[in-house]
């Protein structure tokens, strides 16, 4: 049930609130209800003035505000009140405003409190954004150092790729430029690697002679190098000219000069002399420092190459040289009819130690043979030129080619016990008996007639090895009239990665279809076993064809008791 224990308008908003502080008191409103009950009543008393009306409603459970009139719609406000919350407090509703100076008073308190609260959270607000600020500054100077050290470490990496890069590619020029030992070729491959990936042109000036240089390749109208390679090749310092400012040389040892035309020449110098210069126009840009330095690595390298190359060049020439005029002229009238080959090796330097002879003795005995001393150069070109001249001179008054073999390696191994040769020597009757003694040496071939084609197996070891006492055996056979003894060194026959029992089958048939006059036979065997061959190594061929017996019945008898068959 309740009661109606206020009505009145609203014509003074203190008196009307002071009535709503009385009953909450007087009724005992719970005091936590108390400033949002009176607020409550206050919005709508604001709302409503003037001309509103404010009515208090009192039940057994609660406390009820109306505030109506002033032309908006009514307002109502409740709050709880205790079970006994009217006991004993009638004494309150004497209008003294006691009890809304308590509330007045309350709501103060806990209005200074709310605000010191908030003051403190303000400031704990301010303090978490400082905190904020401060940490995303460093987070963003840790992001600005971890990008720095980002492009730092990329930087590095590009750095380590280029100089990989670079390593790989002089690992690669150098491993090309010591594939050969001809300086044109050596300087051909360079500029094959070189443009137009590194530089747009490049040209190799050498020094052919004192003070005149020549390009490699020819270079039409290139009559004098420029200016810049002349102070190259006679400076010993590499020369950069380039159009890119700065103040700094390209690289250490360089000169540097500031030109439209730009060109680096760098000294090709090897052994403290300097064959010549090498001389590159950049792709695009200027050639940089690091461009500098490779290209001087890449001359450095080349220069090696073409100082090697050139020296094994002269080497060759004169053991070319040598070989050619150790070997004699071969008998030209008798029975036996000569012709020899001489071809020396087109790849590397393996000339030198190939040999042929043929010569009659004083009895009338023909005596020739093929030998190959082993190394090359001019030391094997030396070696067969001893050879040769003591094979002459102990096969004028020898018992036969095996006694001749075996001086010559009793000789051989006391006095250059560190060489080995090999050779095969035949001494041929004018009864038309053929005797043959082989020092390891590949086994001459004989032709019948009919074109059989017989190898002659009979063989011992080399000359030189550590073998004392021991004796060269010697064989012997008597070939038909008009057969051809064929006499060879194994560059006629050898082949890498093929058997030399294959390339002697090969020569046999060679030898067996070979058709027209012993020069025709000796020109055709070449050609069809050189054909697919690179030359790596000299190439000696001899051929004699056997005229017919003499008519001598007693001496033919003799000689036959004398022929051993049993190689």
């Amino acid at each position: 049930m309740s009661q109606r224990i206020h009505h009145g308008p609203v014509t003074d908003p203190a008196a009307a609130l002071t009535a709503v502080a009385e009953a909450m008191s007087r009724f005992g409103v719970a005091a936590d209800a108390r400033p949002g009950f009176l607020a409550t009543v206050a919005r709508a008393v604001r709302d409503h003035h003037p001309g509103g009306r404010l009515t208090l409603t009192v039940g057994e459970s609660y406390l009820r505000a109306t505030v109506g009139g002033g032309g908006g719609a009514d307002r109502t406000a409740t709050a709880p009140i205790a079970a006994d919350g009217g006991a004993g407090r009638q004494d309150d509703a004497d209008g003294d405003g006691t009890a809304l100076l308590d509330l007045i008073i309350e709501q103060h308190e806990a209005l200074g409190w709310h605000r010191q609260e908030l003051e403190q959270t303000n400031q704990g607000v301010l303090a978490l954004h400082a905190e904020l600020a401060e940490t995303t500054e460093r987070l963003r100077h840790a992001g600005e150092q971890q990008r720095r050290l980002l492009d730092a470490e990329r930087a590095a990496h590009a750095a380590a790729e280029a100089s990989r890069a670079r390593l790989a590619f002089l690992a690669h020029a150098g491993a090309v430029l010591s594939e050969s030992l001809d300086h044109e070729q050596i300087l051909g491959r360079l500029r094959g690697i070189v443009v137009p990936r590194h530089a747009s042109a490049m040209t190799a000036w050498l020094a052919r002679e004192p003070g005149l240089l020549e390009p490699l390749p020819p270079t039409a109208g290139a009559e004098r190098p420029p200016p810049l390679v002349e102070k190259a090749f006679a400076s010993g310092r590499a020369q950069h000219a380039t159009c890119a400012p700065g103040d700094e040389p390209a690289a250490a040892g360089v000169d540097t000069t500031f030109d439209r035309q730009q060109l680096l020449a760098i000294p090709l110098i090897s052994r403290g002399v300097t064959l010549g210069v090498l001389a590159a126009e950049p792709p695009e840009d200027s050639f940089g420092a690091e461009d500098v330095v490779v290209f001087g690595e890449l001359a450095r390298l080349a220069a090696a190459a073409t100082d090697n190359a050139l020296r094994y060049e002269r080497e060759r020439d004169v053991a070319e040289i040598l070989q050619r005029a150790m070997l004699t002229d071969l008998p030209a009238a008798g029975r036996l009819r000569f012709t020899a080959r001489y071809l020396p090796a087109e790849a590397g330097l393996n000339v030198g130690g190939d040999w042929y002879d043929a010569f009659e003795r004083p009895d009338g005995d023909i005596v020739a043979g093929v030998g190959d001393v082993t190394g090359h150069g001019l030391q094997a070109a030396a070696l067969m030129g001893q050879l040769r001249t003591t094979l002459r001179a102990y096969a004028v008054d020898a018992g036969g080619p095996g006694e001749v073999l075996t001086r010559m390696h009793r000789m051989l191994s006391h006095l250059q016990p560190d060489d080995l040769a090999t050779a095969v020597l035949v001494q041929v009757s004018p009864d038309g008996l053929l005797r043959w003694s082989n020092a390891g040496h590949p086994p001459p071939l004989v032709r019948a007639p009919d074109g059989t084609v017989t190898v002659l197996e009979g063989h011992d070891f080399l000359l030189g090895m550590p073998l004392e006492g021991a004796d060269l055996r010697e064989f012997g056979i008597r070939p038909e009239p008009g057969s051809i003894v064929l006499f060879y060194t194994d560059g006629l026959i050898e082949r890498r990665g093929v058997p030399l029992g294959d390339g002697i089958d090969r020569l046999s048939r060679a030898l067996g279809r070979a058709d027209g006059d012993l020069d025709a036979v000796a020109d055709s065997v070449l050609s069809e076993m050189l054909h697919d061959s690179v030359r790596e190594d000299d190439t000696c061929l001899l051929m004699f064809r056997i005229g017919p017996r003499p008519e001598d019945p007693r001496r033919e008898t003799e000689n036959e008791d004398a022929v051993t068959d049993d190689p």
